[in-house]
């Protein structure tokens, strides 16, 4: 939890926190710890909704915990009547959350060690996209190690799938389905689900100046003195350096966005990181959900102060004091996907019992709640605005809302430049989409629109850079979204937005001789984008520069062909170094095309580079690097004369270890 200085009038040394867990347990007098990992906030959300429903229908003792808090050799004095719960995601390559690698480092040191956990029991849950290769690498993983250390596992491993948008069902249907096997090892008494709250929101006095309204720590609140530095944990208010759309076609638009760094020396990039962008929610969903909730502007606007219940278990990841104003624009996923445990718990507090009785359809039969919640993807907000639009829902306690939505996270984008050519302005390509999905209720057709949350952030950035219909430093598009531009306080006016960059493992290689093959489509080029500036650059300089090959696929040469007088001047300029391949989709009158049918048509090339140690990336849509790397696999073994599998390990494999293969795939 946040805290302002004034908030005490002396410094205290902290007790250091244990990072014993068995002995947390005690402190806390839990008997089940749910162990989360995750890159973007999703597991933990999912951890946090397994705890509260344990408590409130089965009134277990619940400790949410963060897996890199924690050393996993304390396991080992886990009492038999206490039990553990792993859920993690996998990202990338199969490659492990941040917070996860420490806690999977301390099993395998266990293992290597012959220390054993014969007296734990757990169970596990991963979340995943069948995409990748690696599909739920780190929960099987750690299954697999906690199983060759002794542990007792206590049902399925729930395998969540992404790639399908079911990722709330796999989870609804793994949290039923341990039950019965959970029910064997301890005593599971089911009452009435009712909410009990984790924190208290009181309305309180305070001077205006120690109201967090958007601010995301104590320094952008106060004022920032001495060194600086500029993280995650402290973005820096980057001022938007140019920006114009390279790309548009109905609902459809693509953002090329350069930021000015040059008042902050110390924040630097490297080709090929990322560039993270804080949003904040449009300003049509805040206002939907304070209608439908039935708070005043004054309501809106009061200060409130949000403690955890029982500061010995919760994490607080929230400013306070704060308003209900800042707490839905700026702190509170809003426009996720409703989840059908909310849904099920709003149901007690709706206003009508026909929207009783619709809630509890949706959040008990999982087809009903797929084709009309997921399918169009509808938020809390909107959920409650279809199934009763006239009546306010003023009994919804709102630390319900607070609980179940989760922080507002950063979005991450490839940066599309390189500092040896703009070292204070990184750059950032991305797609914002605004589809309409087709409805069908009461055999009436309707529209929905889904429209990303950052990227059309972003989007009106770019027409209040371009000075298009500004008004007040709100900026509307259509008529569906509309974004305070100005920050809290006014602190981002004149196009400022909060901006950190995060490290990246896609790399140039460090020898600028070794030949490269970039494979991407759609904004998946950006990244390849400040590869070839980088490269290009060094041979400006009389410096040698390896083969550079790029596959791009996009829909259309007319429509979104992105970048494309800049490969064109490169081509010029660097001539037989650098080599284009396109593919287009969707050209009117002539077959579809995609990256993976140009790599079997370049099989030759493709392999002559390969064997010539070339380091190769992927970029892009996780379902096409899925094509892309089948494709490579093929095209090898036709040529060496070899099967699939003895190729993936011998090329794939082999290149991967020794950083000759990387992706950068999302989705």
């Amino acid at each position: 939890m946040y805290t302002s200085p004034q908030a005490s009038s002396d410094f205290k040394v902290k007790p250091k926190k244990t990072r014993n867990i068995v002995q947390k347990l005690e402190e806390t007098n839990n008997d089940i710890v749910i162990f989360w990992g995750s890159q973007s906030g999703v597991t933990e959300r999912f951890a946090e909704r397994l705890s509260r429903e344990w408590h409130s229908r089965f009134g277990l003792k619940t400790l949410v915990a963060e897996m890199d808090e924690y050393d996993p050799e304390h396991l080992t004095a886990l009492p038999k009547h206490k039990f553990a719960v792993f859920m993690t995601s996998t990202y990338g390559e199969g490659d492990p959350p941040d917070n996860v690698v420490d806690f999977l480092t301390g099993l395998e040191k266990m293992k290597k060690d012959d220390i054993k956990l014969d007296g734990l029991r757990y169970l596990a849950m991963g979340l995943g996209n069948k995409n990748y290769k690696y599909y739920n690498q780190t929960i099987k993983s750690m299954d697999e190690t906690l199983s060759a250390l002794g542990a007792c596992r206590i049902g399925p491993v729930g395998l969540a799938d992404e790639s399908q948008g079911t990722t709330e069902e796999s989870f609804m249907d793994w949290k039923e389905a341990i039950l019965e096997d959970l029910g064997a090892v301890i005593t599971l008494t089911e009452r009435p689900i009712t909410y009990e709250p984790a924190i208290e929101i009181t309305e309180v006095n305070v001077d205006k100046k120690d109201i967090y309204l958007g601010e995301l720590n104590d320094k952008q609140l106060y004022g920032e003195t001495g060194r600086v530095a500029y993280n995650e944990k402290n973005p820096y208010a980057a001022p938007i350096a140019a920006s114009r759309i390279i790309s548009s076609v109905p609902n459809r638009n693509c953002v090329h966005m350069e930021f000015n760094l040059s008042a902050v020396p110390a924040l630097r990039y490297q080709t090929g990181d990322h560039l993270a962008v804080w949003p904040v929610n449009p300003e049509n969903e805040v206002e939907r959900l304070f209608h439908m909730l039935g708070l005043d502007e004054v309501e809106r606007t009061r200060p409130v102060n949000i403690e955890s219940k029982d500061t010995a278990t919760s994490k607080l990841n929230l400013p306070s004091p704060t308003t209900r104003e800042a707490l839905l624009k700026h702190y509170l996923e809003i426009c996720a996907l409703a989840s059908r445990d909310l849904l099920v718990m709003l149901a007690q507090y709706a206003p009508t019992p026909s929207a009783k009785e619709k809630l509890l359809r949706f959040g008990q039969d999982k087809e009903a709640f797929r084709m009309e919640i997921a399918g169009r993807y509808l938020s809390v907000g909107k959920v409650m605005e279809m199934v009763e639009p006239e009546a306010k829902w003023k009994n919804v306690p709102f630390s319900l809302l607070v609980e179940s939505f989760g922080r507002l996270q950063p979005r991450r984008y490839s940066i599309s430049s390189s500092p040896l050519v703009q070292p204070r302005q990184p750059t950032i390509t991305m797609i914002a989409n605004n589809r309409q999905i087709k409805l069908q209720e009461d055999a009436k057709e309707e529209t929905t629109q889904f429209m990303g949350l950052a990227s059309n952030f972003l989007l009106a950035h770019d027409c209040a850079y371009n000075a298009a219909e500004k008004s007040s430093g709100s900026q509307q598009l259509g008529s569906l979204a509309r974004y305070d531009l100005n920050g809290p306080r006014n602190k981002l006016t004149g196009g400022k937005i909060f901006i950190h960059i995060k490290r990246s493992t896609f790399k140039l290689p460090t020898n600028p001789l070794i030949p490269i093959v970039m494979i991407g489509a759609g904004t998946g080029i950006a990244p390849f984008r400040g590869f070839v500036q980088e490269r290009a650059r060094l041979a400006e300089l009389g410096k040698p520069i390896g083969k550079m090959l790029l596959f791009f696929g996009c829909r259309s040469e007319g429509s979104d062909f992105l970048y494309r007088e800049e490969w064109d001047h490169w081509k010029k300029k660097l001539g037989d170094k650098f080599e284009l391949i396109t593919a287009f989709s969707r050209e009117p009158s002539k077959a579809k095309v995609y990256v993976q049918h140009r790599v079997r048509e370049e099989a030759e090339k493709v392999e002559q580079l390969v064997d010539d140690r070339a380091a190769v990336y992927i970029c892009g849509a996780a379902a096409m690097a899925r094509e892309v790397r089948q494709g490579l696999v093929d095209v090898l073994a036709e040529r060496k004369g070899m099967d699939p599998e003895e190729v993936d390990l011998k090329f794939i494999t082999k290149m991967k270890k020794a950083g000759l293969y990387q992706e950068d795939v999302w989705g």
